[in-house]
């Protein structure tokens, strides 16, 4: 029998490597009992979390370690492991999942959850596409290969800007000593808070990369533009327009400090360890 991995699900591996029956059934409520835990929100809507194979989730060496394979999957209500030796390679999931998994969770805790299924079900969809071979697929099958990642990546653009406001909540609570920022129902939008002293702290932030070598694209520079003006019309004690990019760092501080009179220009995640990369234009 394979030795134990260290992990949080040690103890539902424990169990199936205890039982001697072929098949067995467990709720979703009995497994968090015998984890002493609750399973992760993916775990409740997302059929590659219950896959049969480590390269696609590494947590699946939990029953494949202990001699079991998945055979069935209830979202919420039960999973049906059987033994390895006596399974067949096709799980059946039920997906008419309980109230649990309709529940949307606008937490910041919630949305990196959120992140890190799409992520999950984007791995295990690269797995078993014929990436290495793309370029001999007829066009068709190229397409419908992309199209298929794209549906599970969303707009990411907004993933991105979730995670580049928490970058910002870590930047401002080092330097204006801000605690209780809630970013998760405001990513790409203004940054407008008040210090423990009253003093308003504004700012903007872009994720975007360059579209031209040396310059912004027009509909970028369109945009960067209206973010400027906006710092600029708004009265603040703190002024911050935020980048992720270091070539948007480079250009914006190159050509367009002259929008930028009294604001603070940062570079993400770069500026939460070196103050380098933060340019302070004065007026």
């Amino acid at each position: 029998m394979n030795r134990l991995k260290e992990g949080r699900y040690i103890p539902l591996q424990q169990y199936l490597m205890n039982v001697t029956a072929n098949e067995i059934k467990l709720t979703f409520s009995e497994i968090e009992s015998i984890l002493k835990e609750s399973l992760p929100a993916s775990a409740y809507k997302y059929k590659v979390w219950w896959g049969n194979t480590e390269r696609s989730q590494k947590h699946a060496v939990t029953w494949l370690h202990a001699g079991y394979k998945i055979k069935e999957v209830d979202f919420g209500n039960y999973v049906i492991f059987i033994k390895a030796d006596v399974a067949e390679n096709k799980v059946l999931f039920k997906v008419e999942h309980g109230n649990q998994a309709n529940v949307v969770d606008y937490t910041e805790a919630g949305y990196i959850e959120k992140i890190s299924n799409k992520l999950i079900e984007a791995q295990a969809y690269l797995n078993n596409a014929d990436v290495d071979g793309f370029s001999k697929l007829e066009v068709i099958e190229q397409f419908e290969l992309l199209k298929g990642l794209r549906r599970i990546l969303g707009n990411i653009d907004n993933d991105m800007s979730f995670l580049g406001c928490l970058l910002i909540k870590e930047f401002l609570q080092s330097r204006h000593g801000l605690s209780d920022l809630k970013m998760a129902l405001k990513p790409g939008l203004d940054i407008d808070e008040l210090t423990a002293d009253g003093k308003r702290v504004i700012g903007e932030l872009k994720t975007t990369y360059p579209y031209l070598e040396n310059d912004f694209g027009s509909q970028q520079k369109s945009s960067f533009l209206n973010d400027f003006e906006k710092l600029q019309r708004n009265d603040a004690q703190f002024k911050y327009f935020f980048v992720t990019e270091p070539r948007t760092y480079e250009i914006v501080c190159a050509k367009y400090l002259t929008y930028l009179e009294g604001v603070k220009v940062v570079l993400l995640p770069n500026a939460l360890r070196d103050n380098n990369f933060i340019v302070d234009v004065m007026k």
